[in-house]
């Protein structure tokens, strides 16, 4: 059995057995080469007091448990997104947070995860709302949906990236939205167009995290698609909800030669991975299982 696996189970002492959720074409034209984004063109505002209301992370808090929990779970994505790790992760800046099934809190993970890194001194952290389909991160943020966002730039080659991202009064924090629905947006997220942005957001910036907020695994072809591109996964679990086997169905997916980490979210006790809201434990290490 891997460590994931192990893991998960340990997870199942404290999950229950609820139920699962029910829950303009392309022109086939090559990608154009892009000229390089330099800097962000707009700016908006994280609503800081609506966030802290819906029990989130902000950069006024230092200290409280929630802070203490990012913290923790930040750590060791950082040591391999930057080399510090016991082996080297490829693309580990690149990080996917995602979940089984919907309502687990993977954007509030992913949020939250996005603002404890950027308060770190050395790193820039960049926001991918990536569940096209089900865009969430700017309503959780109090922002209002932009028009245009990754769909959009994967779809036209004549827009480019800087023009795309918005910048927010977080200072090292910037967030790139969905834009708008696209009924091929699984091809889009598999094109090489995507291969090239990723490659560029993984290379340009040597200080740069960037946050993907997946679909959940279990319901979207995009989310899997997504996940070949990431150096590290992080798996969202809801404590007392998700069954065990939707969790290893979901992480079946998964490249097992990706590091993929699981945050047991909602979490009411103490006895799991010493955590209170939100426990955290790893599963493979890169390029073998333990």
């Amino acid at each position: 059995m891997s460590s994931i696996e192990r893991y998960i189970d340990k997870l199942g002492k404290s999950t229950g057995d609820a139920a699962a959720e029910a829950i303009p074409p392309l022109t086939g034209r090559k990608a154009e080469p892009r000229r390089s984004a330099q800097q962000t063109q707009s700016e908006v505002r994280l609503d800081f007091p609506s966030m802290e209301v819906a029990g989130m992370l902000t950069p006024a808090m230092s200290e409280g448990r929630l802070v203490n929990e990012y913290r923790a779970i930040k750590r060791p994505l950082l040591r391999n997104a930057f080399g510090g790790g016991a082996a080297e992760v490829p693309n580990g800046n690149l990080i996917m947070v995602t979940s089984a099934i919907p309502g687990e809190g993977k954007s509030f993970t992913a949020i939250n995860l996005a603002i404890s890194m950027a308060m770190e001194l050395d790193y820039t952290v960049l926001l991918v709302e990536a569940d096209v389909a089900k865009p969430s991160v700017c309503r959780y943020c109090g922002i209002e949906e932009p028009r245009k966002g990754l769909v959009d730039y994967l779809a036209d080659p004549g827009l480019e990236l800087s023009d795309l991202l918005l910048k927010t009064n977080v200072p090292k924090l910037s967030l790139l939205p969905a834009g708008r629905v696209h009924p091929s947006s699984a091809e889009l997220l598999g094109s090489q167009a995507m291969a090239e942005l990723m490659h560029q957001l993984a290379t340009r910036y040597p200080d740069r995290i960037v946050i993907f907020d997946s679909p959940p695994l279990l319901l979207s072809n995009e989310a899997v698609t997504l996940a070949g591109f990431m150096g590290q996964v992080v798996m969202v679990v809801e404590a007392a909800r998700t069954q065990q086997t939707l969790v290893k169905q979901a992480v079946s997916l998964l490249n097992p030669e990706q590091v993929i980490g699981v945050v047991l979210n909602k979490n009411r006790t103490s006895d799991v991975a010493g955590y209170g809201g939100a426990a955290y434990g790893y599963g493979y290490e890169p390029g073998k299982q333990a």
